[in-house]
């Protein structure tokens, strides 16, 4: 047959309203697969120690049943809500999807780093790896893969002509951003030129760009899946499936950008109508100025600027009402950061982005506003 159809979503929370089945509405969708691959934003634990941290995720182990009936085969647990519950939280986080048949990647329960898997279907074998950035905090007893550039190329390098493809899955970027910055563009394309087939990305909770990239496939960010709409770090209602045709030898067919949006309930539905257009039409406009190398390390700041100050005073707010002045003295040390004092200027030129435009206001339909 010689031809591996992957399908790739977002992120995965597994709480729903009114007890409906978080993945009720897609499961036709999803049946159209060989591998069926997410990641998967929370502990799978009733039990462990609760993270110090503004928002915790978990849900009952069971319910890792609506993901076996959804026919996920592989999903990432390396992500910023993985040790919320703490090492136990992730042993059992870890135990809830093996013992049903689901191969977790990149935790595991020991101080071993979490190699890479290969898969095969059809004749095509696909092997899988994955990190994400951010401060873990876990016990010696329990690892999550860390995105450390030299540790990623050496699984790529331990992978190299075992498989026919090697997909990368990063949790990684700047949450309510819908640029990936110009580093992680370049880290990209490394990792591409180093072997890897294909790129996913999450954790920003938006919808970023899809590159094809010297014979790769790049997906910065496949935005939320199943995930409560309305949560802080989000922009919109709105993200996609990435589908994609694999074949022997590496090469990557066609692939498909299958928009869902997710209702109330946090309950994705597919994007049909114009609906659906208009999703791949943004996918399309912000996807374009990565592809010809224009997103500048200016060009981003505009972009990212206005929710990344709002989303990290929100967090100090709260740490504050927590735990007093620590956080507050922080909070003002982080305030004359590099980064933030980019971010002033990136706020500045975002108010005068009509006058930098040739004298002219930004078209009404420019993903960055």
């Amino acid at each position: 047959m010689g031809r591996l159809r992957l399908m790739a979503a977002g992120d995965i929370w597994l709480q729903t309203g009114g007890g409906r089945h978080p993945f009720g509405e897609v499961g036709h969708i999803l049946r159209d697969k060989d591998l069926l691959f997410g990641n998967l934003e929370t502990t799978l634990s009733k039990t462990g120690e609760r993270a110090r941290k503004h928002h915790v995720l978990s849900s009952p182990p069971d319910t890792a049943r609506y993901l076996v009936d959804a026919g996920f085969d592989i999903l990432s647990v390396a992500n910023n809500h993985s040790t919320d519950l703490g090492a136990e939280g992730l042993r059992n986080t870890l135990h809830a999807l093996e013992s049903r048949g689901i191969l977790p990647i990149g935790a595991s329960a020991s101080p071993d780093r979490r190699g890479p898997v290969i898969l095969e279907r059809n004749g095509v074998t696909i092997g899988f790896a994955g990190y994400t950035t951010g401060r873990i905090a876990v016990s010696g007893d329990a690892r999550v893969n860390r995105l450390v550039e030299e540790e990623v190329l050496s699984d790529i390098e331990a992978l190299a002509g075992r498989c026919d493809h090697i997909a990368i899955s990063l949790h990684w970027g700047t949450e309510m951003a819908c640029y990936p910055s110009p580093r992680q563009i370049g880290l990209a394309h490394r990792l591409i030129d180093a072997g890897a087939t294909l790129i996913l990305g999450h954790h920003p909770h938006t919808m970023q760009a899809v590159e094809r990239y010297r014979g790769g496939l790049i997906a910065y960010s496949l935005g939320m899946f199943q995930f409560d709409p309305h949560w802080p770090h989000n922009l919109s209602p709105v993200g996609f499936i990435l589908s994609v045709d694999l074949q022997k030898g590496g090469v990557i067919g066609e692939f498909e950008v299958i928009p869902i949006i997710v209702d109330d309930d946090f309950v994705p539905r597919p994007g049909e109508g114009t609906e659906g257009e208009n999703i791949r039409a943004f996918i399309t406009g912000i996807s374009r100025p990565v592809a010809e190398g224009g997103i500048t390390w200016a060009r981003w700041f505009e972009e990212i600027a206005p929710a990344y100050m709002k989303m990290n005073l929100e967090s100090y707010r709260y740490r504050i009402c927590r735990d007093g002045p620590l956080p507050l003295l922080e909070m003002g040390v982080w305030l004359c950061t590099p980064f933030c004092l980019k971010c002033y200027t990136g706020l500045i030129r975002r108010s005068l982005r009509p006058v930098l435009l040739w004298g002219r206001r930004a078209p009404g339909k420019d993903p960055g506003g």
